[in-house]
Formats: C-alpha cells, sequence, structure tokens
C-alpha cells in the first residue's frame, strides 16, 4: 500500500461532499431525531436537564426515526441548530483539506447579523457568545443508530480556529461526521431560513424543520411529533404549554406549510409541502442493491480498474488506480485523464477499508455513474 501524495492530486467534483454540504442546510436524519433538543435554552430545573446530570452527561432517546445517544458538557438546542444552519447558508468558503477534512469559513459579524444577535450588546460581547456556542457543538458526540442497526457515531465539529489569512473564522467538520453526511439524504431549507429565524419559539423552529424532512404531504398526530422531537410529553404540564404554544401560532405555521387542527383527536398537522425545500440524494444511493457477485464484492477492489465513469458535467473519466495513504484516511481513485476523485475512510485497518471504497464505487456503479 503505497504513501500518495494527496496535495498534488485534482480531485474531481464528482458526487463531491463539499458541492452536497454546499446545496444543503441539515441532513434529514439531523432533523428527525432529537440531536437538537426543542428548546431555546435548558434551564437547570427542567426534567430533560436533571435527567442529564443525573445520568453523567448523557441523553438518550429513541423514536420510531433511530436512537440516538447524544454526550458532552452541555446539551445542544434549537440555538445550536440555527447558528449551524446561518454557517450552512452564508459561509464565505468551503475548503476540501489535503488531509480529507471540510473547513467552512465564515463571518462572525455576517452571521450575528442574520441571526439578529441583540444589537444592545457590544460586538465582542455577541462574539465571544457565538464561539461559545460554537464551542458547545464541538464538543458534543453523537450516536446514532437507525431501525436497521446502521449506526454512526461522530462530532459535528472536529476543530475550530481563526483563519487570519482569509480573515474568517473556521470551523472543520468531523471526517466520521462527513461519512455521516455523505450517506444521508440532506435538504436545503436556504431561502427559507430569514423567515424561520424569525419564529421565536424554539418548539415552533423544530416542528418546522422537523417537516421539511418529508417529501409529500402527509399527516401526523401532535404526539407523534413532539416525541419524535424529543419533547417531555410525560410532563402535563410541559405538554399543555405546547398545545397553547401550537394553537397560537397556526397562521404561522400555515405560511411554512403546516396546518395544525387541535380539535381533531388530540391535535393533528397537515403538511403541504414546501416548493423552498431542495432534497439532495446520498452520495451511496442504492449502493446496498448487490448487482455485482458477493465474492466480487468482498475479496477486490481491482474490479473497477478500467472503469469509466461520467462527472455531472458529462465528463468521462477511465479509473486506472485505487490508492491509499499511509494512515488509512483517506483513498484516492487515479483516472487516465489526470482528475482523481478523493474517498474518506473510517476503517482502521486495510480489509475494511477496502470493503469501503467497494461499497463506495458500488453506490456510483448502482447509480449509473459507471458505464461499460
Amino acid at each position: 500500500m503505497s504513501n500518495t501524495d494527496f496535495s498534488e492530486k485534482k480531485q474531481l467534483a464528482l458526487f463531491d461532499t463539499v458541492a452536497k454540504i454546499e446545496q444543503s442546510t441539515a441532513s434529514v436524519t439531523e432533523l428527525r431525531v432529537p440531536i437538537f433538543a426543542p428548546v431555546q435554552k435548558l434551564s437547570g430545573n427542567s426534567t430533560t436537564a436533571q435527567a442529564f446530570k443525573k445520568n453523567g452527561g448523557i441523553r438518550v432517546i429513541e423514536t420510531s426515526w433511530g436512537k440516538v445517544e447524544i454526550r458532552g458538557r452541555k446539551l445542544l438546542t434549537q440555538v445550536h441548530r440555527d447558528l449551524l444552519d446561518c454557517v450552512y447558508t452564508h459561509a464565505s468558503s468551503i475548503q476540501y483539506k489535503p488531509d480529507g477534512d471540510v473547513a467552512m469559513l465564515f463571518s462572525q459579524s455576517k452571521i450575528l447579523r442574520e441571526y439578529s444577535a441583540d444589537k444592545s450588546d457590544s460586538y465582542e460581547t455577541n462574539t465571544k457568545w457565538l464561539r461559545e456556542k460554537i464551542e458547545e457543538i464541538r464538543d458534543v458526540t453523537v450516536k446514532f443508530e437507525d431501525g436497521s442497526k446502521r449506526s454512526a457515531d461522530f462530532n459535528l465539529i472536529k476543530y475550530l480556529d481563526y483563519d487570519n489569512e482569509a480573515s474568517s473564522y473556521c470551523i472543520t467538520l468531523d471526517k466520521r461526521y462527513l461519512r455521516f453526511y455523505e450517506q444521508e439524504l440532506s435538504i436545503g431549507y436556504k431561502r427559507e431560513l430569514p423567515k424561520l429565524l424569525k419564529v421565536d419559539s424554539a418548539l415552533i423552529r423544530a416542528i418546522i424543520r422537523w417537516f421539511f424532512t418529508h417529501k409529500r404531504e402527509s399527516k401526523y398526530k401532535l404526539i407523534t411529533v413532539l416525541e419524535a422531537l424529543g419533547f417531555p410529553i410525560e410532563s402535563p404540564k410541559s405538554l399543555q404549554v405546547a398545545k397553547r404554544d401550537i394553537k397560537d401560532r397556526i397562521p404561522e405555521l400555515l405560511t411554512f406549510g403546516i396546518d395544525y387542527d387541535p380539535e381533531e383527536g388530540d391535535g393533528f398537522f397537515y403538511y403541504r409541502g414546501n416548493e423552498n425545500v431542495s432534497f439532495i440524494p446520498s452520495l451511496f444511493k442504492n449502493s446496498s442493491t448487490n448487482k455485482l457477485p458477493i465474492e466480487i464484492k468482498i475479496s477486490s477492489i481491482e474490479y473497477f480498474i478500467g472503469k469509466k465513469f461520467i462527472t455531472t458535467d458529462n465528463k468521462i473519466y477511465t479509473i486506472l488506480k485505487i490508492d491509499f495513504d499511509v494512515d488509512l484516511t483517506k483513498a484516492i481513485v487515479l483516472t487516465e485523464e489526470g482528475g482523481d476523485l478523493i474517498i474518506n475512510i473510517s476503517s482502521s485497518n486495510e480489509i475494511d477499508a477496502k470493503k469501503e471504497v467497494y461499497k463506495y464505487l458500488d453506490g456510483l456503479f448502482s447509480e449509473s455513474g459507471f458505464i461499460s
């Protein structure tokens, strides 16, 4: 296994992680399972905060959409989701690094302006607050498992820094999160973000984001939605407050394509869809489709040598060689035409790394990205 110099390679834009991030606001799974609590902030005496503290800084929630375990010094709220949405929407640059990381550069003043931070505070005070919130996101570890027992364990942010050369603040996304993001269906609701950030109820913002993840018209019970958001429905007082909040905001919900009928049953939502929300497919679409013999799948990534694939701008490339870096953090697919495709790897041994690369390439094959 050779030590390829990735810094000198030209990476193709084929099924590019950076392009996916540029078009997205969040992955569907991030919004369908309660990684971000449906509150503005957690008071120390709340049921959720007390349980989190008692469990040693761990929160475990299981819904019909999956199970999530959150570890950190603080739980993530809708404020953290708001700020990530702003960064994804207003990043001045999203850069793929030679080591496989993805860095997002952004102006702190731009994010604060879009988020409408308290203008009575000084710029220094608001900037300090923004950095503290981003640090809280970095310090949280997420472990997710869906109904098929597919799991992912990651930090959303690997590290953060100030880029003096670009005069921008910079967050670097964790490789394992990138791997998760690449596999997930993601959505873009950047056109709705300015209006969404004006909604002054964290619960309502969480409900709106949750419905954004649905492509088609749908109908859900109030309790089903609240459970999916990780709302403490076991608290009669909290539930009553939530019902009143939602009922009072029916006109506001309608502007996002969401209708609510408090009189039907114990409350029902009707989602009409939203033309301002786009869906960006997984980079591994149909990767589970076994079109090739299983013995080939397990043993040989060399199967793809000589195969041709088509990029999104209709350029054809021929696979010449598949190589790995010495630390098994990435693979590079070299082509005869000079463009190379970099694949991030999460496995720690050569056999699993090859299987991972095979699955990735097989996914492209299944999408008709390859031609004979």
